[in-house]
C-alpha cells in the first residue's frame, strides 16, 4: 500500500508545515511507503489525484478543506484509488459526517451536478450565494475568521428570489425557494446539520426545499437550520431522490462541496458505490493533534 498526501497549504487555519512534519513522523515510524505533494494552484489536486488512478494499492489523503477534498474526488471517482481525509480546512463538513458514521471504511455514493462530482452537499439559493460572495471578502483581504459573517450580512441585503423550474419523479414544480439542498452528507456551511438522517451509502439524496419567506423571517428560518430544527418549519419540505433537474431563465449559482458552478440548468444524479473511503483514526489524530 502506498499513501499519497495531497496538501493544500492555504486551506483553513492549520499550520501546514506542522502537519507535514507529523505526516513524515507517522509514516516513518510505521515504515509506510508514502509521498507528500503540495498544491500550487486551483485544480492541482484533481490533476495530481488523477495521475495515480492507473496504479494499484493507492490511498490518497486530502489534507485540506472540503474544496480540496472535492478536487480529489473529481480526480479519482470511479477508480480503485482509496480516499482518506485529514480535516485541515475551516469547515470540514464531510469529515463531521464521516467521523460519526458507524461504518467508516467502505464504498460510498457520490452526487453529480452536470459534469462535476460532489461527495457531501450541493445547494442553490441564499446559502450558495453566501458561499460565492465570500470570495469577494477573501480578495479584499478581510480576516479569515470574519469572511463568512461579512458574506452573510452582504448577501442578506443583496439577495433576490429566483424562479426555479424543478423536475423530479416525473413531476414538474415551478416556484421560488430560499434554499434547495441536495444532500449526500449531513453537514454543510461549517457545521449546519441540514440533513440529520442522510447516509453516504443508502443510494439516495435527502433533498430539502425551503420555500420563499419574507426577509424578516429569513434569519428565523436560518436559525432553525443552525439548531437542526428546520424540518419543523411549514415552509420546509424533504424528499428522497436519486435525481432531479433545476432550471431557470437566469443563471443559477450552485454550491457543491464549497465550490461554485453557474448554469441555467443543473442536472443532479446520485452515482452509487462510486468511491472507496479509507479511514484510519490513529493516523488522523496523530497528524492533527500531535
Amino acid at each position: 500500500m502506498k499513501y499519497i498526501f495531497i496538501v493544500n497549504p492555504i486551506s483553513g487555519n492549520q499550520k501546514h508545515d506542522h502537519l507535514i512534519k507529523n505526516i513524515h513522523q507517522y509514516m516513518e515510524i510505521n515504515n509506510y511507503q508514502y509521498e507528500i505533494i503540495i498544491t500550487k494552484a486551483r485544480g492541482d489536486a484533481t490533476k495530481i489525484a488523477k495521475s495515480f488512478t492507473t496504479e494499484k494499492n493507492i490511498v490518497i489523503y486530502s489534507v485540506g478543506g472540503d474544496g480540496t477534498l472535492n478536487e480529489i474526488v473529481n480526480g479519482i471517482a470511479g477508480s480503485k484509488v482509496r480516499l482518506g481525509v485529514i480535516p485541515a480546512g475551516s469547515g470540514n463538513d464531510f469529515y463531521k459526517s464521516l467521523k460519526t458514521s458507524s461504518r467508516k471504511t467502505r464504498k460510498i455514493d457520490l452526487g453529480k451536478v452536470n459534469d462535476k462530482y460532489f461527495i457531501n452537499i450541493a445547494s442553490i439559493g441564499i446559502d450558495a450565494e453566501i458561499s460565492k460572495n465570500a470570495g469577494i471578502f477573501k480578495k479584499l483581504k478581510f480576516p479569515r475568521s470574519s469572511i463568512y459573517d461579512f458574506s452573510i450580512i452582504y448577501t442578506f441585503f443583496k439577495f433576490k428570489y429566483q424562479n426555479f423550474k424543478i423536475n423530479y419523479k416525473k413531476e414538474k414544480h415551478e416556484s421560488k425557494y430560499l434554499i434547495v439542498a441536495i444532500c449526500n452528507g449531513k453537514y454543510y456551511g461549517g457545521g449546519y446539520k441540514i440533513a440529520p438522517l442522510a447516509s453516504f451509502d443508502d443510494n439516495y439524496f435527502d433533498v430539502y426545499f425551503a420555500g420563499k419567506v419574507p426577509k424578516f423571517k429569513m434569519l428565523g428560518l436560518i436559525n432553525l437550520l443552525k439548531q437542526a430544527k428546520h424540518e419543523e418549519s411549514p415552509v420546509v419540505k424533504k424528499v428522497r431522490l436519486k435525481e432531479l433537474i433545476i432550471a431557470s431563465d437566469q443563471d443559477i449559482i450552485c454550491n457543491y462541496d464549497g465550490e461554485t458552478l453557474v448554469s441555467k440548468k443543473l442536472e443532479f444524479k446520485l452515482v452509487k458505490n462510486s468511491i472507496y473511503i479509507y479511514y484510519n483514526q490513529k493516523l488522523v489524530d496523530y497528524i492533527i493533534t500531535k
